[in-house]
């Protein structure tokens, strides 16, 4: 019993010193926990550390080239900055450079136009001046010459303008009456030396009396008077008569020239068998009867213009085609044709090319004999 007791006694103690024990074992166990949750920090800690030295270095050993190489890249730009900046103070110093140079040079082309303006003008005054003395001294020598060189003066006039009438308009008829005129005035003079003159004018006059002009005048209204009858002329046409058809008689007497008459009948429509037509003689239409007609007006005024011209191969070879066509398309037996054709061949004959004159002499010969004046001091 005393056994049981003290087992009682001992489970008793034990039963309330197991709360105390817990405890104690939970104050003994705390520590090592704390202990161990105290290295595992430190240890994060140095990982951390660690961990962040190392990116810190990685970053350090990445960001170093790519500064260096922003320094260097910033430092280029600097400098070509610094370049173009001297290229463009350059420029514009040359620009102004080549600004003064051109103003200068603009200055001294100015100022050497102005000089040369200034001798031009002061050489044309001197020459104004000398031609004016020249003028003066002319006039009073024509005031105290004698009537005899204003006469002969008035005679080279004519006589130069008769050349001009010549040899620019072909005016011979007005060429005739200068010349007559100047030798009248050098008969008034009454002067034997004047007489090679007067023979060269009156030689003048002779070779301008031989010459015969065609009155083109003339020429041009015939032509344009046939070219207004052109439209109404009559054309050459082949008259075909209506035939009467004569049947023969029905008459059995008769028999053999009414088979002549089938037999003619029914070979007919196959071949027919006419008498030769010349060629002269057409069929026209009205378009072609127009056409010839107008075609031989424009032979006509080609003609017409080419008198007004003074083309003689043009002329007569419009006036034969007219001639032709008159001939070829038109009735001959009409008496409007048979006076264009007349006419034609009167035109035909008239030459409209200008005729050639020798030069004048009679200019040339006064011309002479004033040289001669001159140096004998007359």
């Amino acid at each position: 019993m005393s056994d049981t007791l003290e087992r009682a006694t001992e489970e008793r103690a034990t039963e309330m010193d197991a709360p105390l024990q817990q405890l104690k074992q939970q104050i003994e166990t705390e520590p090592t926990v704390r202990s161990k949750g105290s290295f595992t920090g430190g240890l994060s800690l140095l990982l951390v550390l660690a961990l962040g030295g190392g990116l810190a270095a990685g970053g350090y050993y990445w960001a170093w080239p790519q500064w260096q190489n922003l320094q260097q890249q910033t430092h280029t730009l600097q400098q070509n900055q610094q370049r173009l900046t001297d290229q463009s103070q350059q420029q514009q110093d040359s620009s102004t450079q080549l600004q003064q140079q051109l103003q200068t040079e603009q200055q001294q082309r100015l100022a050497q136009l102005e000089q040369n303006l200034v001798q031009q003008q002061q050489q044309l005054a001197s020459q104004s001046q000398a031609q004016i003395q020249a003028l003066r001294q002319l006039v009073q020598e024509r005031d105290s010459a004698p009537p005899r060189h204003w006469l002969l003066a008035e005679v080279e006039y004519l006589l130069q303008l008769a050349s001009q009438k010549v040899w620019l308009e072909q005016d011979f008829a007005t060429a005739r009456a200068l010349l007559a005129s100047a030798d009248e005035k050098l008969a008034n003079l009454d002067d034997p030396s004047l007489l090679p003159v007067r023979q060269a004018i009156a030689a003048d006059n002779e070779q301008l009396s031989h010459i015969t002009l065609p009155d083109l005048t003339k020429v041009h209204i015939q032509l344009q008077q046939m070219r207004k009858l052109t439209m109404a002329l009559p054309l050459k046409q082949q008259d075909k008569a209506a035939q009467p058809e004569l049947k023969p008689d029905t008459d059995i007497q008769n028999w053999r020239q009414t088979l002549g008459y089938y037999w003619q009948q029914s070979w007919s429509k196959l071949i027919q068998v006419r008498t030769a037509v010349p060629e002269d003689y057409f069929s026209l239409t009205a378009e072609q009867q127009l056409m010839l007609r107008v075609s031989l007006n424009q032979q006509l005024l080609l003609a017409e213009l080419a008198a007004m011209q003074k083309q003689p191969q043009v002329y007569a070879a419009a006036l034969q085609q007219a001639s032709d066509q008159l001939q070829r398309y038109f009735s001959s037996e009409d008496e409007t044709v048979m006076q264009l054709s007349q006419h034609l061949a009167s035109l035909a004959a008239v030459d409209v090319a200008v005729p050639q004159a020798s030069p004048l002499t009679s200019l040339a010969q006064l011309q002479q004999y004033q040289q001669q004046l001159t140096e004998s001091g007359l």
